[in-house]
Order: structure tokens, then C-alpha cells, then sequence
């Protein structure tokens, strides 16, 4: 483990303090060509969501080191459908490593441990997506054994307000 790092699985409690790093990466993620609009309060209906499952059918895993929290990462257990085999699969929501923790192998310990997590609920398939426009982030993960298997388009109505 990276010195001085502590990891472990985030509470209620934890949600408050985890807003400024949700904010950075959702400003990395615009920043990188994400073109979904984070809403004013999204934090707070986010927060909503999660809190409800942790520990259930969602964990939210935290590094921190003696300055507090580095990094997080959230994940969700949903099922399949029934024509992709049914059972349940993990998603990773979030994976964010402040800028400077990174490169520091926080975001590799981190990212394990969040997989221990889906591990110990069975889950054997683990999905995340990553934005176009963020190559740093697709090495990271193959050079930690993810493997490319649909790309997202998208379209917007150029009439939408």
C-alpha cells in the first residue's frame, strides 16, 4: 500500500466532506469534453441517491492521507438484463484522485479496493466509462487490466433549447 494512505469504505456520515471532490470531478470531467450539464445541487440529489445503498447496492471508497481526503470511488451494483445472462454486474460512477495525489499510486490502491468491495458481493463484471477526451484516464485503467468494449455516442436535438 502507498505510504501513508488510509483507505476504507465511506458512512453517511462521510457525504458532507466528500462534496469538494465530487465538484473537482465533474469540473476535470467538463474539462475533458463531458457534455452532460452538472445541475446546481446535483452534489446534494446525488448524495440522496447514494446514501440510501451504501453498503448494500452502492459503496463509496475513500483514500485519505494526514490532510484528509485524496481520492474516492463509487460504485453501484445493478442487474442485467435477462437477455445478457440476468444476474448482477458492478458499475463505477465516480473515480477521482485529486491533482495532486495523482501518479502517487493512490488512484491504483483505490481503485482496487473499491473492486474488493464488488468482489465480496459476487460481482464478477465491472463497468466504468470514461470520457473521449481524457486518454490519461483510459491508460490508467488498461494498464490496470480494463479492456475497451462499447463506445458512447451521442446526439442532441440542435432545436432543444
Amino acid at each position: 500500500m502507498t505510504q501513508g494512505l488510509s483507505l476504507r469504505y465511506a458512512t453517511t456520515a462521510d457525504m458532507p466532506a466528500l462534496e469538494p471532490l465530487w465538484s473537482a470531478l465533474y469540473e476535470h470531467q467538463r474539462e475533458h469534453g463531458m457534455r452532460l450539464p452538472v445541475e446546481p445541487g446535483a452534489f446534494s440529489a446525488w448524495e440522496k441517491s447514494i446514501t440510501p445503498q451504501l453498503n448494500r447496492f452502492a459503496s463509496v471508497a475513500l483514500a485519505e492521507r494526514d490532510e484528509g481526503l485524496i481520492g474516492f470511488v463509487a460504485g453501484r451494483v445493478r442487474a442485467l438484463p435477462a437477455y445478457f445472462g440476468g444476474g448482477m454486474t458492478g458499475f463505477i460512477s465516480e473515480v477521482y484522485v485529486s491533482t495532486s495525489h495523482r501518479g502517487s499510486g493512490a488512484g491504483e490502491q483505490l481503485l482496487k479496493f473499491a473492486l474488493d468491495w464488488f468482489a465480496a458481493q459476487g460481482i464478477d463484471r465491472v463497468e466504468l466509462q470514461v470520457v473521449t477526451g481524457n486518454p490519461d484516464a483510459v491508460r490508467f485503467y488498461k494498464r490496470l487490466g480494463w479492456s475497451e468494449e462499447l463506445v458512447q455516442l451521442v446526439w442532441e436535438n440542435p432545436r432543444r433549447a
